[in-house]
C-alpha cells in the first residue's frame, strides 16, 4: 500500500506540479500577444485544478506518513520521527508546506493576477527544494575534460521536449476532465435546488 501512495505522490509532484509551472510560464509568455478569452478561462481552470491537487497532495502526504509510521519497525520509525521533529525538522516539512501553501494561495484572484508572484510560484513548483540542493551542491565538481567520462547517460533533446509535451498534454487533459466534472456537479446542484 505504501508503494502505491508513494507512486501517487510522485505522479502529483512530477506530472501535475511541474506541468502547472510549465503551463503558467507559457501563459505568461503568451499573455501580451494573445488576447483570447479562452486562454484566460483555461488559466482560471488550471488554477482551480492545481488548488484541488494541492489538497489531494496534502491528504496523500499525511496518509503516507501515517501509514509509514504504522508499518515501519521501531528503528526506522525512530529515524523517521527524528527527521520529522529533530534538529533539521525544517528540511522535512518545508517542501510539502511550500507546495500546499502555493497551491492554496492561487485561490485568491489578487495573487493570480500578480505576474511576478505567478512567475515565482511556477518556478517553485517546477524546481523542488531537493532539485535545487542537488543543483547547487553539484557546482563544486570538477568539470575539466578529463572528468567528462563520469556520466554515461546520453542526453537527447528530442526526448526532453517530448517529455515536456507529454506532461503538458496530460495536465491539460486532467484540467479538461476537472472542468467537465465541476460543471456537471454545479448543474446537478442547480437542478436539485429548484
Amino acid at each position: 500500500m505504501d508503494e502505491r501512495l508513494l507512486f501517487n505522490l510522485e505522479i502529483i509532484l512530477v506530472d501535475f506540479f511541474s506541468a502547472y509551472g510549465l503551463i503558467t510560464l507559457l501563459y505568461l509568455i503568451l499573455l501580451p500577444f494573445i488576447k483570447n478569452p479562452l486562454l484566460k478561462k483555461l488559466d482560471n481552470q488550471s488554477n482551480l485544478f492545481i488548488s484541488f491537487i494541492g489538497i489531494v497532495y496534502l491528504i496523500t502526504v499525511s496518509t503516507t506518513t501515517l501509514v509509514l509510521l504504522n508499518i515501519l519497525d521501531e528503528e526506522s520509525k525512530t529515524h523517521l520521527l527524528q527527521r520529522m521533529f529533530g534538529k533539521y525538522w525544517f528540511g522535512f516539512w518545508i517542501q510539502p508546506l511550500l507546495w500546499v501553501s502555493i497551491t492554496q494561495f492561487l485561490r485568491f484572484e489578487v495573487i493570480r493576477k500578480n505576474i511576478l508572484l505567478r512567475l515565482l510560484f511556477s518556478l517553485l513548483l517546477i524546481l523542488s527544494i531537493e532539485k535545487m540542493v542537488i543543483l547547487f551542491t553539484s557546482f563544486h565538481r570538477d568539470y575539466l575534460p578529463s572528468s567528462w567520462s563520469m556520466s554515461h547517460n546520453p542526453f537527447y533533446p528530442s526526448n526532453f521536449f517530448l517529455e515536456l509535451l507529454m506532461k503538458v498534454s496530460i495536465y491539460l487533459l486532467f484540467v479538461g476532465l476537472f472542468f467537465f466534472i465541476t460543471k456537471k456537479i454545479n448543474n446537478w446542484r442547480i437542478a436539485k435546488a429548484k
